[in-house]
């Protein structure tokens, strides 16, 4: 745990993890960059750990980055500023590649690269307060970490121009309406809400859950043939853990099954 993250388990198996600048509506600095994704690489080695729910301290989920405080300028010679663009990229990269589902829970402002952040995660749940939006051509910028990639996948082409060309920013209900949130909750209820949901989410295999999110991430990357090899693969993995055993054996008893992840 650092100065700028924070970690609580609600559950046994849920972790989540807090954004934790709220005086500066958790604007992305480096340090918060840096501590985001070692928080998050050392939960995914956590084997009690099966979901984790994303949120911001205070106000806001993360106002994208900390114009006082910035690891990147534009007279950085190219490999430095490479390096700058980088640190935003690994969060989205992080929770892309964690074996877990990850819950964002937006409570407030996600713009920017906090609006990359958040469509980066496996689920997003929002409040009524919620905002987000791709606010980079504001500033004459590109989504630079990974917005222009992941908005396509969830609301189409069409719409992911909209939202990138004109920055517009979407909030609340809005958000469930635009398939960019499962759900749109009161701002007092949102945390217990996604934390409910993954926790729901745990009580499933682990290693299938994880394999299972492997092949859907990868599925506008892959052919059908490749898709079907990497699922074939996937399943056999699936089939010699002791879940499988316990799934069947459960069935057959006609009780609920307890999957212990191996």
């Amino acid at each position: 745990m650092t100065d700028v993250v924070r970690v609580e388990r609600p559950t046994e198996h849920v972790a989540t993890v807090w954004l934790d600048r709220p005086d500066a509506m958790n604007a992305y600095n480096e340090a918060l960059l840096t501590g985001l994704v070692a928080e998050l690489e050392s939960l995914d080695d956590d084997d009690s750990v099966r979901a984790v729910v994303l949120t911001g301290a205070g106000e806001a989920f993360c106002a994208g980055v900390d114009l006082t405080d910035m690891p990147l300028t534009p007279e950085m010679d190219f490999a430095d500023y490479e390096h700058g663009l980088g640190l935003f990229q690994d969060v989205v990269r992080t929770i892309r590649s964690l074996s877990v589902p990850v819950v964002a829970a937006v409570n407030g402002y996600a713009l920017g690269a906090g609006c990359d952040t958040a469509l980066a995660c496996d689920f997003r749940m929002v409040s009524t307060e919620a905002t987000m939006g791709e606010t980079f051509i504001d500033v004459g910028f590109v989504p630079g970490d990974g917005g222009a990639y992941l908005l396509p996948r969830l609301v189409g082409e069409e719409r992911a121009k909209e939202l990138i060309f004109t920055g517009k920013k979407l909030s609340g209900e809005e958000l469930v309406e635009w398939g960019l949130a499962r759900s749109c909750e009161p701002a007092g209820d949102l945390r217990e809400a996604a934390e409910s949901f993954a926790a729901a989410l745990t009580e499933q295999p682990p290693i299938a859950l994880a394999q299972s999110k492997r092949l859907v991430n990868e599925s506008h990357e892959v052919d059908l043939e490749t898709a079907f090899d990497h699922a074939t693969r996937a399943q056999r993995i699936c089939s010699q853990t002791r879940d499988h055993e316990e799934a069947v054996a459960a069935f057959r008893e006609d009780r609920e099954p307890e999957f212990e992840g191996r």
